[in-house]
């Protein structure tokens, strides 16, 4: 009886396109089925911004209607976000998010994933969930573009529900390009990349709301437009968590930020050395 239970809850999950990796203790990020309403707030209280206050523009790689290899990729369109901010993903005659998650379309199975993995992936041409069922596998060898920089001296995560906000704040403060893993208390989980939060002016630790962009919010479109939107969010002390506000339409205690992921940008002297590393690499590969 035990195993058609667990049967039918790996049935259940398969049709969301998301499965547990219960070693790992996370879920992949693979979109659930997001037709409904954006559901903008109105922006209220005072605002940090990652590019006001620390250069560059926001990005948004965006699913396309036309490409079926990227159904389950939001996890890569939200790393690409932050590799092409941080200046990690110029690399290989790549310049912009698109290209960079493109790269991550042509190497890696359409399944849920992790900015971490795909992240990791793109310093050591490693992916730490290889082998992992029902997450995304690299099908064709690649990354490996950062093989004498450490990852984890860039990496960055809170996955602790009721940290998230606060990492938010420090994380954009610190300069670092940062990703939202949000999920559905019925399961499920997605991606998007984090430019900004809205706070009270009078107690900076009263969290207002987060200014995203998001690869699905225009997946119907064949030429969708780069867009930041912004949600606010609410605390629940007895959940432990803080909850996106009419995230396509779903309710108030319906979706939350399960964890934060962030990336380091490279001191100016590493910046340089990427960047004719690049070249060559892209000279390399033109022979």
């Amino acid at each position: 009886m035990r195993n058609r239970i667990t049967a039918a809850i790996v049935i259940a999950v398969m049709t969301m396109g998301i499965l547990p990796q219960l070693a790992s203790g996370y879920q992949p990020l693979g979109s659930k089925s997001l037709g409904g309403p954006i559901g903008d707030s109105t922006p209220r209280g005072s605002s940090y911004m990652l590019v006001d206050n620390h250069g560059g523009s926001w990005s948004d790689a965006e699913k396309s209607p036309n490409n079926s290899e990227d159904d389950l990729m939001c996890w890569a369109a939200a790393a690409s976000n932050v590799l092409e901010w941080t200046g990690w993903g110029k690399v290989g005659g790549m310049s912009n998010t698109d290209q960079m998650f493109g790269y991550f379309q042509n190497h890696w199975t359409d399944q849920g994933g992790l900015m971490e993995y795909g992240w990791d992936w793109w310093f050591d041409g490693t992916n730490p969930s290889q082998g992992w069922f029902g997450w995304s596998q690299v099908d064709v060898a690649g990354g490996d573009f950062h093989p004498t920089e450490n990852f984890s001296n860039y990496y960055y995560e809170q996955s602790n529900n009721s940290l998230t906000m606060g990492a938010v704040d420090s994380y954009l403060r610190a300069g670092h390009g940062t990703t939202l893993a949000v999920y559905w208390e019925t399961g499920g989980g997605h991606a998007i990349t984090c430019w900004g939060y809205n706070y009270n002016p009078n107690d900076s630790d009263d969290y207002y709301g987060v200014w995203v962009t998001d690869s699905d919010d225009d997946k119907g479109d064949s030429t969708p437009e780069d867009e930041l939107r912004y949600y606010d969010v609410e605390y629940d002390a007895l959940a432990g968590k803080w909850y996106l506000q009419d995230f396509y339409g779903y309710g108030s205690q319906d979706v939350f930020i399960g964890s934060v992921q962030a990336l380091k940008t490279p001191e100016p002297a590493t910046m340089t050395v990427l960047a004719l590393g690049g070249l060559a690499l892209l000279r390399r590969r033109r022979k």
